[in-house]
């Protein structure tokens, strides 16, 4: 059986510049991200073409950070890596049950 588009696609988070600073602020692990919007994008920019050197379809999803605040509410879940990870994939699997 020929694997789907699905097993090669990673979802990405993704942050707009005027969501970054409160996401930072509110971030678990902050001082394991960058604090300033355009040295995260530099590197959001290289990790995105190492996934696509290794030839993986990307799903960029941002993280707004309203709705990702009461994600993480309703779990009692603390703003880290994981979790952020943990919810753009779950927002990708929505987008593509309800697609």
């Amino acid at each position: 059986m020929k694997p789907t588009v699905d097993a090669y696609t990673v979802a990405l988070p993704w942050y707009e510049r005027e969501d970054f600073a409160k996401l930072w602020e509110l971030a678990h692990d902050r001082d394991e991200m960058p604090s300033d919007y355009d040295d995260w994008h530099r590197n959001a920019v290289t990790v995105m073409n190492a996934w696509l050197a290794r030839g993986r379809a990307l799903e960029i999803v941002t993280i707004r950070p309203d709705e990702f605040l009461a994600w993480l509410a309703e779990r009692g879940l603390p703003n880290t890596a994981e979790t952020r990870r943990q919810y753009v994939e779950a927002l990708a699997q929505h987008c593509h049950d309800v697609a």
